[in-house]
């Protein structure tokens, strides 16, 4: 016995298979995913820079102004870098605005310890005069000491 479909019940099953219009179908499957990324990245890109940069530090930088020495798994730390981290990509063309970190946690990396007396982190340190320096995770503390005048 052979069955027919009925041509109303066909277009029923149509509309069924795709429930949402083309338009938000389309936000939903393309657009979404890249923005789920890009909120991922935004979020996650500071925390990896901070694991996995300013490992081997050869000396203090002669442009920036401001030095952060911070260990990677220091809570404080880590609440102070992703600061930093946006400061200096919104500042990337002009080094004397940049704020040069180090990890002191890494081997290469502990001389700045005694070299410079750090005994908390995050420490910032204005790199022209190592007796300014300031202990803070305050984002605005952080940006009023890394912005004041040279």
């Amino acid at each position: 016995m052979r069955k027919e479909r009925i041509k109303g019940k066909q277009k029923h099953d149509d509309q069924n298979q795709s429930s949402l219009p083309k338009p938000i179908n389309f936000i939903v499957s393309r657009v979404l995913p890249v923005l789920v990324f890009l909120g991922a990245g935004f979020f996650f890109t500071p925390y990896a820079s901070m694991q996995f940069q300013n490992n081997d530090v050869k000396a203090l930088s002669n442009q920036a102004h401001t030095v952060m020495f911070y260990k990677s798994d220091c809570s404080h730390c880590q609440k102070s870098y992703p600061v930093v981290f946006w400061h200096n990509v919104l500042h990337f063309q002009q080094p004397d605005k940049q704020i040069q970190t180090i990890n002191v946690q890494n081997p290469n990396n502990k001389h700045y310890i005694a070299d410079y007396q750090v005994q908390e982190t995050p420490t910032f340190m204005t790199i022209k005069n190592s007796s300014d320096r300031m202990v803070a995770t305050d984002k605005k503390q952080i940006l009023n000491f890394a912005e004041r005048d040279k």
